[in-house]
């Protein structure tokens, strides 16, 4: 594929804790098409999924294709449910379409009251046996967490009040009638397989992608599987 898809911007929308330069080497990748990859929570209303929704749409004009790995995912929805009209593929990588659980719910509080003690390194070390498969490389985790280290403590914090307050998307699995990809890393512990499984059957049409020897975060841990996918999936929008 060598030329831009009919003018589609590629958007990028990282996992939490790390920030848009998780998608460097995507970036990369993708050097021949539109892509942006906003850091979260945007500029604006950071304090909902709704207002990072609509932050993130006055950044790109026209068409987009928005790529969601974890946090990202959950953005992915909201974006859908604001401006469908503007989605021509969608993809959802390691996120789940339920709303926080209450068992969930008291996982995030304890969760600020960490970031608030220990700020990004200890909440580093609570996420990091989570995020990687044992067979993750570990300059892939060196990076990730250089990055995780260097967002501020009320970033994190509101991010982690985003997701814990997050809307129920199951309801709107049924209303998504674009190219849709679903991807999951094979040990995944944070959102499991069965998580992604539940989201493709509610997508009609959907492909489901499990990548092997991958945790939450496919496009860093194995990203040659995860951009191969992410390219068949641009493909068929651009067709």
């Amino acid at each position: 594929m060598n030329a831009p898809l009919r003018g589609l911007t590629v958007l990028l929308l990282h996992a939490f804790p790390l920030d848009a330069r998780m998608w460097d080497e995507t970036r990369s990748e993708l050097g021949e098409l539109v892509v942006v990859a906003p850091t979260l929570p945007p500029e604006g209303d950071g304090r909902t999924l709704s207002g990072w929704a609509t932050a993130v749409l006055g950044l790109v004009e026209g068409e987009i294709v928005p790529v969601g790995v974890s946090m990202g995912g959950y953005l992915a929805f909201e974006l859908w449910r604001q401006a469908p009209e503007r989605i021509s593929g969608l993809v959802l990588s390691d996120t789940r379409a339920g709303p926080e659980t209450d068992e969930g719910r008291g996982g995030r509080e304890r969760t600020i009251e960490l970031i608030h003690a220990h700020g990004a390194a200890g909440l580093w070390r609570e996420m990091e046996p989570k995020l990687f498969s044992p067979a993750a490389e570990p300059e892939v985790v060196a990076q990730a967490q250089s990055i995780a280290l260097e967002r501020s403590p009320s970033d994190l914090i509101t991010s982690v009040e985003a997701i814990r307050d997050r809307a129920d998307s199951r309801p709107t699995l049924a209303t998504i009638d674009v190219p849709t990809l679903v991807v999951v890393g094979e040990k995944d512990e944070l959102t499991p397989p069965h998580e992604a499984a539940a989201i493709a059957s509610g997508i009609a049409g959907s492909k489901l992608v499990t990548i092997p020897d991958s945790g939450h975060l496919p496009p860093l841990e194995r990203p040659r599987a995860f951009r191969s996918s992410l390219r068949a999936l641009l493909a068929e929008v651009g067709a």
